[in-house]
């Protein structure tokens, strides 16, 4: 793992005028609170990690199985010598993507992971659906809930957790991309690396947006990339801005890699003929 020291301020000088015009993420969020389920503590437990164990084929693997033809997963040597709790945080692109990344991960790194998941949409109270009730998603697909928009309070849970030696995984763009270009990274998966001084590990996740893109409730089978990066750990005292700029700056190179790879590819298979294309329906919302 790499020290990567960054109290320069000259760093955030390409970032200040984009800073001054903050973002604001689209929330269905109410303030009514007793709409809202979570977190259970209780998903850390060994028995609740036990039935996440035994539903992995039914919550994950089937759906991943389904939509991937093929997963080319890249870097899994850097995630060998993890020594404790570590922040993981991905470009979120599409709802197949936390079903890629449970499928990729090595079993001693996945049995201690939690997804940090939209407390808007995936713990409200008095859904029909079973996947879609709060307990289902801390038991079987080891979510917790972030409030999004909700401040410094809303990763609350998360440092508990790492308190308890469990890993996080966090997506800083905060909601699905719809383009060509990852998203704005905000500064929550930074703040909690820092607070908690443990090391970051950037995934970065390509082809899933084409396979089911935001708004779509199935997903056209073809091939997915994931990419492990090596493990950054920021010196403490380290600016915020500049750690999470540094963050997307590494992620944002391997995107690019990949667009470019991808449109070689693309370009030398449009001489040849197209392939049958089958697509897969999911029960959550899309």
């Amino acid at each position: 793992m790499s020290i990567v020291d960054l109290n320069i301020k000259s760093l955030l000088l390409s970032r200040t005028a984009a800073g001054s015009r903050q973002k604001v993420v689209p929330t269905l969020y109410e303030e009514d609170t007793s709409k809202y389920a979570g977190p259970h503590k209780w998903q850390v437990q060994a028995w609740a990690k036990l039935v996440r164990r035994v539903w992995r084929y039914r919550t994950y693997t089937r759906w991943v199985e389904k939509a991937c033809e093929q997963i080319d997963v890249i870097g899994l040597e850097h995630l060998q010598n993890l020594k404790g709790p570590c922040v993981f945080v991905a470009n979120h692109s599409s709802h197949l993507d936390t079903l890629v990344i449970n499928e990729s991960l090595p079993a001693h790194v996945r049995q201690n992971l939690f997804y940090g998941a939209a407390q808007d949409r995936w713990f409200v109270k008095g859904k029909d659906k079973m996947v879609l009730q709060p307990w289902y998603q801390s038991l079987a697909l080891g979510n917790f809930p972030i409030m999004r928009g909700g401040g410094a309070g809303a990763l609350s849970y998360a440092h508990w957790l790492l308190q308890k030696r469990q890993h996080v995984l966090l997506f800083p763009e905060g909601t699905r991309a719809t383009g060509e270009h990852l998203g704005e990274f905000k500064h929550g998966a930074t703040l909690l690396a820092l607070q908690n001084q443990v090391p970051v590990v950037p995934v970065y996740l390509g082809g899933l947006q084409s396979l089911r893109p935001k708004g779509s409730r199935s997903a056209d089978r073809g091939q997915a990339t994931i990419e492990f990066l090596p493990a950054v750990e920021f010196s403490q005292g380290s600016d915020v801005a500049a750690a999470t700029d540094c963050l997307a700056r590494r992620l944002n190179r391997v995107h690019l890699n990949f667009i470019n790879n991808r449109s070689e590819t693309e370009l030398a298979a449009s001489s040849g003929e197209a392939g049958t294309s089958r697509s897969t329906s999911f029960p959550e919302a899309a």
